[in-house]
């Protein structure tokens, strides 16, 4: 965290530019919870499979990262010094594990498993989204690398739960 504070005062303008990109990243990620929520809604009342898969992820995600409140690990913004506080629903003590990075990451495995050829940029966002909340004080990287195996394994155990192509494959 100290390498990210020396780094924005170092290259200022460098900074500045990350944090037009962060104004950006905002309107992309609430666009594209939008999108992920009408897509699901469309794909449920179409019975497609990757309805069910991305509702049981959004659940699964919702249920995990409650954690965060067990743990409650003290965000960046207090200071750099990885402190828990113990049970709390307080928003500055809930860093661990990021929230957004394991939805981020999660929607990237199941769309990932739907769309390969894709693949990468699903992951590039969800890596965008976490560098994001790195860079901007809201988690430590350990609760964003958290938050993506969090969400890599809601997205996978869903995938094998949900998916006769996934066991079919697992199994083989």
């Amino acid at each position: 965290m100290l390498f990210i504070k020396n780094f924005q005062q170092s290259y200022f303008n460098f900074y500045q530019f990350l944090e037009e990109l962060d104004a950006v990243m905002d309107f992309v990620y609430k666009g594209a919870f939008l999108v992920v929520s009408i897509f699901t809604i469309y794909s449920l009342l179409a019975k497609k499979e990757i309805g069910r898969s991305l509702a049981y992820g959004i659940a699964g995600v919702l249920i995990v990262i409650q954690i965060k409140h067990l743990i409650g690990r003290a965000r960046p913004k207090l200071g750099f010094d990885p402190f828990f506080a113990g049970p709390s629903l307080n928003y500055l003590y809930s860093s661990f594990p990021s929230g957004h990075t394991t939805f981020a990451f999660m929607l990237a495995s199941v769309f990932s498993h739907y769309y390969p050829k894709v693949r990468y940029l699903f992951y590039i966002f969800a890596t965008w989204v976490g560098f994001e909340r790195v860079e901007d004080f809201a988690h430590f990287p350990s609760d964003v690398l958290a938050g993506a195996l969090l969400g890599i394994f809601v997205g996978k155990f869903v995938l094998f739960k949900l998916s006769p192509k996934t066991r079919q494959n697992s199994l083989t």
